[in-house]
Protein backbone atom coordinates (compact mmCIF):
# COMPACT_ATOMS: atom_id res chain seq x y z
CA UNK A 1 0.00 0.00 0.00
CA UNK A 2 1.59 3.28 -0.87
CA UNK A 3 1.66 6.20 2.01
CA UNK A 4 -0.85 8.72 1.68
CA UNK A 5 1.65 11.64 1.40
CA UNK A 6 0.03 14.20 -1.23
CA UNK A 7 -3.57 14.79 0.74
CA UNK A 8 -1.08 15.81 3.20
CA UNK A 9 -0.15 18.94 1.62
CA UNK A 10 -2.27 21.55 0.18
CA UNK A 11 -5.10 19.31 -0.39
CA UNK A 12 -5.52 18.26 3.28
CA UNK A 13 -5.29 21.42 4.37
CA UNK A 14 -8.16 22.89 2.23
CA UNK A 15 -10.23 20.29 3.46
CA UNK A 16 -10.03 20.77 6.63
CA UNK A 17 -11.06 23.95 6.41
CA UNK A 18 -14.21 24.58 4.86
CA UNK A 19 -14.86 22.11 1.98
CA UNK A 20 -17.88 20.00 1.43
CA UNK A 21 -18.90 17.02 3.38
CA UNK A 22 -17.28 14.75 0.63
CA UNK A 23 -19.12 11.65 -0.26
CA UNK A 24 -17.83 8.20 -0.69
CA UNK A 25 -17.50 6.44 -4.48
CA UNK A 26 -20.25 4.06 -4.91
CA UNK A 27 -19.33 0.57 -3.52
CA UNK A 28 -21.43 -1.32 -6.09
CA UNK A 29 -19.80 -1.64 -9.82
CA UNK A 30 -20.33 1.45 -11.70
CA UNK A 31 -22.16 0.39 -14.75
CA UNK A 32 -21.90 3.47 -16.92
CA UNK A 33 -22.76 5.00 -19.95
CA UNK A 34 -21.12 7.61 -21.58
CA UNK A 35 -23.57 10.19 -23.51
CA UNK A 36 -23.03 11.87 -27.02
CA UNK A 37 -25.73 14.99 -26.43
CA UNK A 38 -24.34 17.47 -28.56
CA UNK A 39 -26.20 17.13 -31.79
CA UNK A 40 -29.46 16.18 -30.36
CA UNK A 41 -30.73 17.14 -26.53
CA UNK A 42 -31.97 13.59 -24.75
CA UNK A 43 -35.35 13.27 -23.73
CA UNK A 44 -36.61 11.04 -21.29
CA UNK A 45 -37.06 8.40 -23.15
CA UNK A 46 -33.46 8.10 -24.54
CA UNK A 47 -32.70 8.33 -21.11
CA UNK A 48 -35.00 5.31 -19.68
CA UNK A 49 -33.49 3.56 -22.42
CA UNK A 50 -30.21 3.76 -21.06
CA UNK A 51 -31.23 2.99 -17.52
CA UNK A 52 -33.23 -0.08 -19.19
CA UNK A 53 -29.68 -1.60 -20.33
CA UNK A 54 -29.15 -2.07 -16.28
CA UNK A 55 -26.95 1.22 -16.03
CA UNK A 56 -26.33 2.72 -12.99
CA UNK A 57 -24.41 6.18 -13.63
CA UNK A 58 -24.16 8.36 -17.08
CA UNK A 59 -20.92 10.02 -17.77
CA UNK A 60 -21.41 13.92 -19.61
CA UNK A 61 -18.24 15.40 -21.32
CA UNK A 62 -17.81 19.68 -21.00
CA UNK A 63 -15.00 20.40 -23.42
CA UNK A 64 -12.89 23.36 -23.41
CA UNK A 65 -9.86 24.08 -26.00
CA UNK A 66 -6.40 25.61 -26.83
CA UNK A 67 -5.26 27.30 -29.33
CA UNK A 68 -2.04 24.99 -29.50
CA UNK A 69 -0.53 22.81 -27.27
CA UNK A 70 1.80 25.47 -25.93
CA UNK A 71 -0.75 28.15 -25.47
CA UNK A 72 -1.27 28.29 -22.08
CA UNK A 73 -4.85 29.85 -22.56
CA UNK A 74 -7.73 27.18 -21.59
CA UNK A 75 -10.73 28.31 -23.27
CA UNK A 76 -14.64 27.28 -22.56
CA UNK A 77 -16.68 26.73 -24.52
CA UNK A 78 -19.77 28.70 -23.72
CA UNK A 79 -23.22 29.87 -25.13
CA UNK A 80 -21.62 32.64 -27.31
CA UNK A 81 -19.16 29.97 -29.02
CA UNK A 82 -19.88 29.09 -32.47
CA UNK A 83 -18.53 25.73 -31.88
CA UNK A 84 -21.21 24.83 -28.95
CA UNK A 85 -22.04 21.33 -30.76
CA UNK A 86 -18.44 20.49 -28.70
CA UNK A 87 -20.44 21.54 -25.53
CA UNK A 88 -23.43 22.26 -23.94
CA UNK A 89 -24.57 25.15 -21.77
CA UNK A 90 -24.84 25.28 -17.94
CA UNK A 91 -28.32 25.15 -18.54
CA UNK A 92 -28.48 21.94 -20.66
CA UNK A 93 -26.05 19.80 -18.41
CA UNK A 94 -28.10 21.01 -15.13
CA UNK A 95 -31.27 20.04 -17.53
CA UNK A 96 -29.97 16.46 -18.45
CA UNK A 97 -28.73 15.93 -14.64
CA UNK A 98 -32.46 16.49 -13.40
CA UNK A 99 -33.75 14.07 -16.14
CA UNK A 100 -31.24 11.10 -15.31
CA UNK A 101 -31.70 11.15 -11.61
CA UNK A 102 -35.09 11.47 -12.79
CA UNK A 103 -34.64 7.60 -14.45
CA UNK A 104 -32.76 6.41 -11.30
CA UNK A 105 -29.29 7.20 -13.12
CA UNK A 106 -25.99 8.92 -11.02
CA UNK A 107 -24.46 11.16 -13.01
CA UNK A 108 -20.48 11.62 -13.70
CA UNK A 109 -18.55 15.05 -15.07
CA UNK A 110 -15.61 14.69 -16.73
CA UNK A 111 -14.48 18.06 -18.05
CA UNK A 112 -11.77 17.60 -21.16
CA UNK A 113 -9.41 19.45 -23.53
CA UNK A 114 -11.17 18.77 -27.37
CA UNK A 115 -7.40 17.95 -29.37
CA UNK A 116 -6.14 21.07 -30.76
CA UNK A 117 -6.69 23.13 -33.70
CA UNK A 118 -2.90 22.58 -34.74
CA UNK A 119 -3.29 18.82 -34.60
CA UNK A 120 -1.74 18.27 -31.05
CA UNK A 121 -3.56 15.81 -29.00
CA UNK A 122 -4.28 16.83 -24.88
CA UNK A 123 -1.64 14.49 -23.96
CA UNK A 124 0.83 16.39 -25.43
CA UNK A 125 -0.44 19.64 -23.43
CA UNK A 126 3.57 21.29 -22.52
CA UNK A 127 4.47 24.64 -21.70
CA UNK A 128 8.21 26.29 -22.77
CA UNK A 129 8.90 28.13 -19.54
CA UNK A 130 7.70 28.94 -15.76
CA UNK A 131 5.41 31.68 -16.21
CA UNK A 132 3.50 29.98 -18.72
CA UNK A 133 3.36 27.09 -16.66
CA UNK A 134 1.41 28.77 -14.38
CA UNK A 135 -0.42 31.00 -16.45
CA UNK A 136 -1.84 27.50 -18.00
CA UNK A 137 -2.88 26.34 -14.31
CA UNK A 138 -4.51 29.24 -13.10
CA UNK A 139 -6.70 29.19 -16.44
CA UNK A 140 -7.29 25.27 -16.55
CA UNK A 141 -8.29 25.61 -12.79
CA UNK A 142 -11.15 28.75 -13.86
CA UNK A 143 -12.27 25.68 -16.27
CA UNK A 144 -12.42 23.36 -14.14
CA UNK A 145 -13.68 24.84 -11.19
CA UNK A 146 -16.56 26.26 -13.61
CA UNK A 147 -17.64 22.77 -14.07
CA UNK A 148 -17.11 21.19 -10.63
CA UNK A 149 -19.66 24.11 -9.32
CA UNK A 150 -21.93 23.02 -12.11
CA UNK A 151 -21.35 19.42 -10.99
CA UNK A 152 -22.51 20.30 -7.14
CA UNK A 153 -25.63 21.85 -8.43
CA UNK A 154 -26.62 19.18 -10.93
CA UNK A 155 -26.21 16.49 -7.88
CA UNK A 156 -23.51 14.42 -9.91
CA UNK A 157 -21.69 11.70 -7.86
CA UNK A 158 -18.25 12.20 -9.02
CA UNK A 159 -16.37 14.11 -11.30
CA UNK A 160 -12.96 14.63 -12.96
CA UNK A 161 -10.09 16.64 -12.71
CA UNK A 162 -7.96 15.69 -15.81
CA UNK A 163 -8.30 13.58 -18.95
CA UNK A 164 -5.33 11.91 -20.81
CA UNK A 165 -2.74 15.15 -19.96
CA UNK A 166 0.48 13.20 -19.61
CA UNK A 167 2.37 15.65 -19.81
CA UNK A 168 1.46 17.80 -17.14
CA UNK A 169 1.17 15.55 -14.06
CA UNK A 170 4.49 15.74 -13.08
CA UNK A 171 3.73 18.89 -11.84
CA UNK A 172 2.84 17.63 -8.54
CA UNK A 173 2.32 20.50 -6.75
CA UNK A 174 0.23 22.54 -9.07
CA UNK A 175 -1.75 19.83 -9.36
CA UNK A 176 -1.89 19.23 -5.25
CA UNK A 177 -3.22 22.89 -5.77
CA UNK A 178 -5.83 21.92 -8.22
CA UNK A 179 -7.16 19.45 -6.51
CA UNK A 180 -7.72 21.20 -3.36
CA UNK A 181 -9.37 23.69 -4.87
CA UNK A 182 -11.90 21.23 -6.15
CA UNK A 183 -12.77 19.49 -3.38
CA UNK A 184 -14.09 22.99 -2.02
CA UNK A 185 -16.20 23.75 -4.67
CA UNK A 186 -17.50 19.69 -5.10
CA UNK A 187 -18.78 17.22 -2.63
CA UNK A 188 -18.57 14.03 -4.58
CA UNK A 189 -16.11 11.34 -5.64
CA UNK A 190 -12.72 12.87 -7.79
CA UNK A 191 -10.99 10.55 -10.24
CA UNK A 192 -8.48 11.36 -13.13
CA UNK A 193 -8.78 9.87 -16.25
CA UNK A 194 -4.83 8.62 -17.29
CA UNK A 195 -4.61 7.06 -20.67
CA UNK A 196 -4.31 3.44 -20.83
CA UNK A 197 -0.50 3.34 -21.99
CA UNK A 198 0.40 5.77 -18.66
CA UNK A 199 -2.06 5.30 -16.10
CA UNK A 200 0.75 3.67 -13.77
CA UNK A 201 3.08 6.64 -13.79
CA UNK A 202 0.61 9.08 -12.13
CA UNK A 203 2.50 10.32 -9.01
CA UNK A 204 -0.70 11.22 -7.20
CA UNK A 205 -3.23 8.72 -7.74
CA UNK A 206 -3.35 8.67 -3.57
CA UNK A 207 -5.42 12.49 -3.89
CA UNK A 208 -8.24 10.46 -5.98
CA UNK A 209 -10.68 8.36 -4.36
CA UNK A 210 -10.17 5.99 -7.69
CA UNK A 211 -8.40 5.89 -10.59
CA UNK A 212 -9.44 6.20 -13.22
CA UNK A 213 -8.50 4.83 -17.03
CA UNK A 214 -9.23 5.54 -21.16
CA UNK A 215 -9.26 1.53 -20.99
CA UNK A 216 -7.97 1.69 -25.10
CA UNK A 217 -5.96 -0.85 -24.51
CA UNK A 218 -4.55 -2.41 -27.85
CA UNK A 219 -5.24 -5.81 -28.04
CA UNK A 220 -4.32 -6.65 -31.26
CA UNK A 221 -5.73 -8.50 -34.20
CA UNK A 222 -7.61 -11.79 -33.72
CA UNK A 223 -8.85 -12.22 -37.18
CA UNK A 224 -6.30 -15.35 -37.64
CA UNK A 225 -8.31 -17.65 -35.78
CA UNK A 226 -11.94 -16.29 -36.06
CA UNK A 227 -13.44 -19.36 -34.36
CA UNK A 228 -11.25 -18.40 -31.05
CA UNK A 229 -11.82 -14.19 -31.66
CA UNK A 230 -13.42 -13.39 -27.93
CA UNK A 231 -10.86 -16.45 -26.12
CA UNK A 232 -8.09 -14.52 -27.83
CA UNK A 233 -8.74 -11.50 -26.60
CA UNK A 234 -9.37 -12.61 -23.35
CA UNK A 235 -6.28 -13.85 -22.96
CA UNK A 236 -4.63 -10.28 -24.72
CA UNK A 237 -6.26 -8.96 -21.23
CA UNK A 238 -4.57 -11.20 -18.94
CA UNK A 239 -0.96 -8.81 -18.89
CA UNK A 240 -2.91 -5.88 -18.83
CA UNK A 241 -5.27 -6.92 -15.74
CA UNK A 242 -2.05 -7.93 -13.79
CA UNK A 243 -0.62 -4.25 -14.60
CA UNK A 244 -3.88 -2.52 -13.23
CA UNK A 245 -4.61 -4.88 -10.27
CA UNK A 246 -0.77 -4.13 -8.96
CA UNK A 247 -1.69 -0.67 -9.64
CA UNK A 248 -4.74 -0.51 -7.69
CA UNK A 249 -2.71 -2.77 -4.94
CA UNK A 250 0.20 0.46 -4.70
CA UNK A 251 -2.47 3.19 -4.56
CA UNK A 252 -5.19 1.20 -1.97
CA UNK A 253 -7.74 2.55 -4.72
CA UNK A 254 -9.92 0.77 -7.33
CA UNK A 255 -9.76 1.24 -10.87
CA UNK A 256 -12.26 2.46 -13.19
CA UNK A 257 -12.26 3.01 -16.81
CA UNK A 258 -14.02 6.10 -17.39
CA UNK A 259 -13.81 5.37 -21.15
CA UNK A 260 -13.67 1.96 -22.92
CA UNK A 261 -14.94 1.70 -26.37
CA UNK A 262 -14.78 -0.11 -29.54
CA UNK A 263 -15.48 0.33 -33.36
CA UNK A 264 -17.43 -1.86 -35.13
CA UNK A 265 -15.37 -2.82 -38.15
CA UNK A 266 -12.41 -5.24 -38.55
CA UNK A 267 -9.26 -4.17 -36.78
CA UNK A 268 -10.93 -2.52 -34.24
CA UNK A 269 -8.98 -4.19 -31.13
CA UNK A 270 -5.40 -3.24 -32.96
CA UNK A 271 -5.69 0.63 -31.61
CA UNK A 272 -8.91 0.96 -30.46
CA UNK A 273 -8.13 4.60 -29.26
CA UNK A 274 -7.80 5.56 -33.11
CA UNK A 275 -10.76 7.52 -34.38
CA UNK A 276 -9.60 8.04 -38.10
CA UNK A 277 -8.70 4.17 -38.90
CA UNK A 278 -12.13 2.05 -40.17
CA UNK A 279 -12.45 -1.47 -41.89
CA UNK A 280 -15.22 -3.48 -43.41
CA UNK A 281 -17.93 -3.53 -40.83
CA UNK A 282 -17.54 -6.07 -38.33
CA UNK A 283 -20.62 -5.75 -35.41
CA UNK A 284 -19.27 -9.33 -34.42
CA UNK A 285 -15.76 -7.95 -33.43
CA UNK A 286 -17.14 -5.26 -31.18
CA UNK A 287 -19.23 -7.58 -29.16
CA UNK A 288 -16.46 -9.73 -28.78
CA UNK A 289 -14.34 -6.94 -27.61
CA UNK A 290 -17.68 -6.60 -25.21
CA UNK A 291 -17.13 -9.85 -24.07
CA UNK A 292 -13.98 -9.88 -23.56
CA UNK A 293 -13.41 -6.70 -21.36
CA UNK A 294 -16.16 -7.78 -19.38
CA UNK A 295 -14.89 -11.49 -18.49
CA UNK A 296 -11.47 -9.74 -17.76
CA UNK A 297 -12.46 -7.09 -15.54
CA UNK A 298 -15.95 -7.32 -14.39
CA UNK A 299 -16.34 -8.77 -10.25
CA UNK A 300 -11.98 -8.15 -9.63
CA UNK A 301 -11.75 -6.55 -5.99
CA UNK A 302 -9.49 -3.98 -7.74
CA UNK A 303 -12.04 -3.04 -10.39
CA UNK A 304 -15.07 -0.22 -10.02
CA UNK A 305 -16.57 -0.34 -13.16
CA UNK A 306 -16.91 0.75 -16.95
CA UNK A 307 -18.07 3.73 -18.52
CA UNK A 308 -18.87 2.93 -22.53
CA UNK A 309 -17.86 5.03 -25.11
CA UNK A 310 -20.63 6.02 -26.37
CA UNK A 311 -24.49 6.25 -26.63
CA UNK A 312 -26.28 8.54 -28.39
CA UNK A 313 -29.84 10.62 -28.33
CA UNK A 314 -32.03 8.68 -31.03
CA UNK A 315 -32.46 12.40 -32.54
CA UNK A 316 -28.63 12.30 -32.89
CA UNK A 317 -27.45 9.53 -34.58
CA UNK A 318 -25.38 11.05 -37.33
CA UNK A 319 -22.64 8.66 -36.02
CA UNK A 320 -21.78 6.16 -39.07
CA UNK A 321 -23.90 3.56 -36.96
CA UNK A 322 -22.28 0.51 -38.77
CA UNK A 323 -19.06 1.14 -37.89
CA UNK A 324 -19.35 3.87 -35.28
CA UNK A 325 -18.03 3.36 -31.28
CA UNK A 326 -21.91 3.17 -30.50
CA UNK A 327 -23.07 -0.54 -29.52
CA UNK A 328 -26.97 0.79 -30.34
CA UNK A 329 -28.55 -1.91 -32.42
CA UNK A 330 -25.53 -4.15 -32.61
CA UNK A 331 -24.61 -7.20 -30.92
CA UNK A 332 -22.37 -5.18 -28.24
CA UNK A 333 -25.83 -3.68 -26.78
CA UNK A 334 -27.20 -6.98 -26.07
CA UNK A 335 -23.68 -8.07 -24.42
CA UNK A 336 -23.64 -4.80 -22.46
CA UNK A 337 -27.23 -5.32 -21.64
CA UNK A 338 -26.64 -9.01 -20.43
CA UNK A 339 -23.85 -8.21 -18.12
CA UNK A 340 -25.34 -4.71 -16.76
CA UNK A 341 -28.71 -6.70 -16.11
CA UNK A 342 -26.62 -9.25 -13.61
CA UNK A 343 -26.74 -8.84 -10.09
CA UNK A 344 -23.50 -6.75 -8.35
Amino acid sequence: MHRRTFLGTAAATAWGSGCLQRTAPVAAPHKGITLDPWRARPTMEDLGNIRDLGATHLALFPFAYMRSYTDPAVIRYDASHPRMDWSLTDEAYLEIGRMARRVGLRVVLIPTLADFVDGHWRGEVHMTDEPRWQAWFGSYRLFLLHYAQLAQRLGAVGFSVGTELRATVHRVEEWSETVALVRQAFAGWLTYAANWDDYASVPWWDAMDVIGVQAYFELGDPSSDPARTRDRLVERWQPIVRGLQATSERWDRKILFTEVGYKSHTGATIHPWDWAIAGDVDEALQAHAYEAAFRACWGQPWFEGFYWWKWHPEAGMTEPRPRGFTPQGKPAEEVLRRWYGMGT
